[in-house]
């Protein structure tokens, strides 16, 4: 009986561990996740302000000039 104990703690042990290192893995990753939306939400904002400069220039291009 003692060694079946014995078996269930070394299984245990290694179960305990492997959660461990999921546990940071998981961590890790959110951090990046986290990183990676900021990154995105900076590159949306920035597109959005290149669109509205495009769109100021393009409709002043498409004024005809006072001499047609």
């Amino acid at each position: 009986m003692s060694k079946v104990i014995e078996e269930l703690e070394v299984k245990v042990a290694f179960l305990e561990d492997a959660l461990s290192k999921l546990s940071d893995e998981h961590y890790r990753q959110q951090k990046d996740l986290d990183i990676l939306k900021n990154q995105h939400s900076m590159l949306l904002e920035r597109i959005n302000r290149r669109d509205d400069t495009v769109d100021s220039v393009v409709s002043s291009d498409d004024e005809r000039p006072p001499h047609y």
